[in-house]
């Protein structure tokens, strides 16, 4: 069978299109690590910032691929697995009293910024309950301040 110039023209396409693709999610997967692990609120926030934009441009151009094999994790895997990220990270503007409704998210996040490793999951949910409480703590001073 031979392929046609088409066909082979088709996939050079979605060849450069999954590179694309895959180095959009590569920069807003590790945006979001970054800023999940950072402890300076406006250094996270710039990362936070570039996760979301890159989330967007991928999100936008993945429905145009139709195809695409090799991956351990496909494109639209990979773009879940920053939108859970984004999840997690969207909780830290949040003035409210932590609850459990607003720590998991983050937990999770931080678990999945980890690698996902087996085993002592109250350590994400201890350090994400204390990041709520640290900038619900430091945002009390500051409003406190400007009073």
């Amino acid at each position: 069978m031979t392929t046609s110039k088409f066909d082979e023209l088709r996939t050079k396409t979605e060849r450069e299109l999954a590179h694309v693709i895959n180095s959009e999610l590569d920069f807003g997967i590790r945006e979001a690590c970054r800023a999940l692990g950072t402890e300076t609120r406006g250094f996270a926030e710039d990362h936070y910032a570039g996760a979301r934009h890159a989330y967007s441009r991928a999100a936008r151009v993945i429905p145009l691929l139709e195809e695409i094999s090799g991956d351990e994790l496909g494109p639209r895997e990979r773009l879940e697995h920053l939108r859970e990220l984004l999840d997690g990270l969207s909780v830290l503007g949040s003035t409210s009293t932590p609850t459990g409704e607003s720590i998991a998210p983050l937990a999770r996040a931080l678990w999945k910024a980890r690698g996902c490793p087996e085993g002592s999951p109250e350590d994400d949910w201890f350090r994400a309950e204390q990041a709520l409480k640290s900038q619900r703590a430091s945002l009390g001073l500051a409003a406190e301040a400007c009073a």
